[in-house]
């Protein structure tokens, strides 16, 4: 069996050379979705991974289009009648480049962080869908739940108890301070 590797270089190696063959943005995302799934994959699971790696492009191409009217009041890529395709230069490889990100693994592996760490990283994904509730509305709760599941769930891991933890991760959301500040202060040791 042939193993599949999709480093992050090598995603980008394949993406610019489709793009030097004149290649669209829509062949550049097709061939992400062929390396990640290998060319041996079945047509169902090469059209699922297709579709994440589109669904993938279309937030980022959101985001940007959005920084842009935030940024100067308009927008080159009007989401009523934009495509990939459009996307040319800077702006094309940028897209790509965050859905190389999410689906290509890193080229050298990295260590695995501390559990404080990865709090801080969950706290800051909570930060992020509080502002996404306030936007979209709340049927973003359940990600939000989870994710404070999780959360109370790794500082468990740490001996903080759990009431402890929605305390610490309130104060963290209120204050803006990292989550090990936050279990100190409301255990008394700040």
């Amino acid at each position: 069996m042939q193993t599949i590797t999709r480093t992050r270089a090598k995603l980008l190696k394949a993406v610019e050379e489709c793009r030097d063959a004149g290649g669209t943005t829509t062949h550049m995302l097709h061939t992400i979705a062929r390396m990640t799934t290998g060319p041996a994959a079945a047509p169902p699971q090469f059209e699922r991974e297709t579709a994440n790696v589109f669904d993938t492009a279309g937030f980022y191409y959101l985001d940007l289009s959005s920084e842009y009217e935030r940024t100067t009041g308009a927008t080159p890529y009007p989401w009523q009648t934009a495509s990939f395709d459009d996307l040319t230069g800077d702006d094309q490889m940028k897209v790509i480049q965050y859905v190389i990100n999410e689906f290509g693994e890193p080229d050298v592996q990295t260590e695995k962080p501390a559990p404080m760490v990865l709090a801080d990283h969950l706290l800051d994904g909570l930060r992020v869908i509080r502002k996404l509730r306030v936007e979209c509305g709340d049927h973003i709760r359940p990600a939000e739940n989870r994710v404070r599941t999780a959360l109370v769930a790794l500082l468990n891991t740490q001996s903080v108890t759990g009431s402890l933890a929605l305390e610490a991760i309130g104060h963290a959301l209120a204050t803006g301070c990292g989550i090990h500040q936050a279990v100190a202060e409301m255990d008394g040791q700040l």
